[in-house]
């Protein structure tokens, strides 16, 4: 009896150490397919940046030009069409609506699923490019990223990829998104990490780098030019308690008004459903105020993005026009958003905490306390410290301005007051912005209605599932193992001694999911 443990023992042991060298073959593959990913994502995402630049400056040639009166009427009214278009696409296909983050986050937890995701993907592109065009306040980072991550969906269907392995290609293809969008694949990464993924599994952080580097690649490539390498930033001569005199300030003011910008987006969320008109009575009233916007400065308009660099290497020295503009844009891109037409919150974020950075600065300059030639500083650093107020965030928000600017000078003043920040809006209670945006998803009638949902997580090497029965695991309650896929065969369960590489199927409450993902991947999976 003895003996026959020991023989079987053994015989478990050879056939786990076969399984470990096939996982790492099956790891490079997933490596190697999330290349592909990343140069798909790039040449599908530089174009759509490339578009939204060319159609932006278009329309601001037209607006500098100053035509008469009567021109402006049949571009209003081609305008109004292509957003009434936009919103027909969003209404037949709901998920291309906003930045795409949260959707993109509900396809990795298995709340969503892409039933047609190649026309899903040129849809999203198409009614970004559109509604950027059409001068709306919105960002071209969030349809990156969901453009990464249909890309990322159609790579797992084509390729047949293990399920464990699908949601792996899908935040290789959002990080390659982002990446794409600002040639930052280091933050590209921590988004995916901090956002969508929200689990550091170390298969996750290669094959997201590694997709991110190929696009941003390309983004560098077709892109040389980085409007934001371009900032000139010089750091003050100050001593440490006057450093910390301006980043206590500076965190407290960004916090307030992270607060004030959070309840500001709730309002409108709000309060946009509860006008009672035609959907194309509510683009003709978005398209008047997106008028209104270009009549008073064009660059504010397509995100602002434009404005903000503007500001940061020849920008205006009068404090209260900057309040004016920063009020206008922040209130403009609160109604965009609102509206849930395809884009982004990313950069208008960084616009408004620039802004008001440029704002703290000009008072800072008054009183003598930095020099005009600090101003910048000031700048990057209130634009890292909003996006953390914002959308919480602090290692992405960080690394991103360091990445797309190039200037380590402001690396370790935004580590303390992104820091400062994240405490002091979790003391203030500010929800972020795209975990508000996915609650309340998941909160409308469809997602209510889900009863039971599976997740798919696969067993890696060293952690609690490996070598373990399925009978003698430990799982949270309601939770249930209903199948073991190995080498591609599904095995029943009962009885069944866990192995690296198994593809383990649990079934849960729909409802339990968002608590229970990390735990539940955690146990599969290492850190």
């Amino acid at each position: 009896m003895i003996w026959k443990r020991l023989k079987s023992l053994t015989a478990f042991k050879d056939i786990r150490q076969w399984h470990v060298r096939k996982l790492k073959l099956i790891d490079a593959r997933l490596y190697f397919v999330s290349i592909f990913v990343g140069l798909l994502t790039g040449l599908v995402a530089v174009p759509y940046h490339y578009l939204l630049q060319y159609f932006f400056k278009i329309r601001r040639d037209f607006f500098d030009s100053e035509p008469r009166w009567y021109w402006y009427i049949p571009l209003f009214f081609l305008l109004w069409g292509i957003l009434n278009f936009v919103a027909w696409l969003v209404q037949k296909m709901p998920y291309i609506t906003g930045g795409g983050i949260p959707q993109t986050r509900g396809v990795i937890n298995g709340r969503i699923s892409y039933k047609h995701p190649l026309v899903e993907m040129f849809s999203k592109f198409v009614g970004g490019v559109l509604a950027l065009s059409a001068g709306l306040s919105l960002g071209r980072e969030g349809p990156s990223v969901q453009i990464g991550s249909y890309i990322g969906c159609i790579f797992s269907k084509w390729g047949k990829v293990l399920p464990g392995e699908q949601k792996q290609l899908l935040a290789a293809g959002a990080g390659a998104g982002l990446a794409a969008a600002f040639a930052a694949p280091l933050a590209s990464s921590l988004l995916v990490i901090e956002t969508i993924e929200r689990f550091d599994a170390p298969k996750t952080a290669i094959t997201t780098l590694l997709a991110g580097v190929v696009a941003g690649g390309v983004a560098s490539w077709l892109f040389p030019m980085n409007p934001y390498a371009l900032i000139e930033v010089v750091a003050p001569i100050l001593n440490f308690w006057e450093s910390a005199k301006l980043f206590v300030i500076l965190a407290l003011l960004i916090s307030i008004l992270g607060k004030i910008y959070a309840w500001l987006a709730l309002v409108f969320r709000r309060l946009y459903p509860m006008i009672k008109q035609p959907a194309y009575i509510k683009m003709f009233y978005l398209l008047c105020i997106a008028f209104a916007v270009s009549l008073y400065a064009v660059d504010l308009t397509g995100g602002g993005e434009e404005f903000l660099i503007n500001q940061c290497s020849d920008g205006s020295m009068i404090i209260k026009w900057l309040v004016l503009a920063m009020l206008i844009h922040l209130f403009f891109t609160l109604i965009s958003i609102s509206s849930g037409l395809p884009g982004g919150s990313f950069i208008p974020t960084l616009v408004t905490g620039g802004l008001f950075g440029r704002i703290i600065a000009l008072i800072l300059v008054n009183r003598g306390f930095i020099g005009v030639e600090n101003i910048n500083y000031v700048m990057l650093i209130c634009m890292s410290a909003f996006l953390v107020a914002v959308i919480r965030t602090p290692l992405t928000a960080i690394v991103l301005i360091t990445e797309i600017t190039g200037h380590f000078d402001v690396f370790y003043p935004s580590i303390v007051v992104g820091g400062l920040t994240y405490y002091l809006t979790e003391l203030l209670q500010v929800k972020p912005f795209n975990v508000s945006l996915y609650d309340e998803m998941i909160k409308t009638a469809p997602f209510q209605a889900q009863t039971r949902y599976t997740l798919s997580v696969e067993v890696m090497t060293g952690s609690y599932f490996d070598g373990k029965e399925v009978s003698a695991l430990q799982l949270p309650p309601d939770c249930t193992i209903i199948n073991v896929q190995r080498d591609r065969k599904d095995l029943p369960p009962a009885q069944q001694t866990l192995m690296p590489g198994d593809q383990v199927q649990i079934e849960m409450n729909a409802q339990d999911i968002e608590k229970l993902y990390e735990p539940l991947v955690s146990m599969a999976n290492i850190y």
